[in-house]
Parts: structure tokens; sequence; C-alpha cells
């Protein structure tokens, strides 16, 4: 084990022992360096910033069972890797869902339903969709508000993309229906 080994030990064994000064030094020893190294990923230093902080309040909320069995370095980059990435995911699928709402919003404005306002057409559809059966419902509400993929609805309830698609497509019929469209 070389010094910044045992430096990097040391500091692990005094922050699982709850001593806030190590925990301190060791971010302030690598939090620009991880902002940098999260940038490269999320192209925004305030999200890298908070992105590196999240990581920091997770070791610290979590000291007691912070263990690290090679390289604390290793340990500190991979950590904010992974938080960058689900950071990226996160954003993608608010993305996907501001997408599809505005495609909901688009196709219902063609359809030029002036007696209702945006609001209370929105409320009147998601009544409509507690009327979906269960499984129906559920593929809906996965897709609709949550921005899962087909794909990605299939895999969460265990059934084939195709039958997403079929169930989808039940419900957009349903909907149109009950909405005179």
């Amino acid at each position: 084990m070389d010094d910044v080994d045992k430096t990097h030990h040391k500091l692990v064994e005094q922050i699982r022992s709850g001593d806030q000064c190590a925990f301190e030094k060791l971010f302030h020893l690598h939090y620009s360096r991880l902002c940098v190294f999260s940038n490269s990923y999320l192209k925004s230093l305030d999200l890298s910033r908070d992105v590196v902080q999240e990581v920091f309040i997770k070791i610290w909320d979590n000291r007691e069972e912070f263990d690290i069995k090679h390289s604390l370095k290793a340990y500190l980059y991979q950590a904010v890797r992974n938080q960058s990435l689900n950071h990226l995911e996160k954003n993608k699928q608010k993305i996907r869902l501001k997408e599809s709402l505005k495609e909901q919003r688009d196709m219902l404005q063609e359809r030029a339903l002036d007696d209702f306002n945006t609001e209370e057409l929105t409320q009147k559809i998601w009544k409509m969709v507690e009327e979906l059966p269960e499984r129906r419902k559920t593929i809906f509400i996965l897709y609709r508000k949550h921005g899962l993929s087909y794909k990605e609805i299939a895999e969460v309830m265990g059934i084939t993309r195709k039958t997403v698609e079929n169930q989808m497509g039940k419900s957009l019929q349903f909907l149109r229906e009950r909405l005179d469209l």
C-alpha cells in the first residue's frame, strides 16, 4: 500500500467513525476534479456540482457502511460517473414526457376542441383514463406520465412490446371515441 492509499484508507476509517473533519478533507481533496469529470458527461457545471455534492451526501449519510476495498479515488470517480449517468437518464425521461404531452396537446388542438381549455381537457382525459381496464390504464400511465418507451413498459410488466402497442392503440381509440374526435 503506497502513502496515498494509506492516507485514503485512514480517511475512510475516520469517516466511518463519524469524523466530520476527515469527511471535509476528503471533500476538498477531490471536489474540483470530480466536478470537472462530471461536467464531461453533463455539460453543465452547475449540474455537475450538484451531482458531486449528492455523491458526498450519500457517503456521509451512509458513512457507517462506507468501506472501500481498493482505490478510494476510483470509487469516487465511479460514483460520480454513475450519478451523472442517472441525471442524464432522468433528463431523457423528462424530455420524452414533455414531447409526449406536446404531441397529445397538438393532436387535441388539431381536432379543434374549442369547448374545452387545455386544463379542462387534460382533466377530462385523465378522468377517462381511470375508466380503462387496469392493465391498459397502467400501460397508458407508464407511457404518458412516466415517459417509458414501449420496450421499457414491456420489460416492466413482463409482456411483449406488441401487447403494449395494442393496448396503447385501444386506449387512444377509447379516448378518441369518448371525446368525439
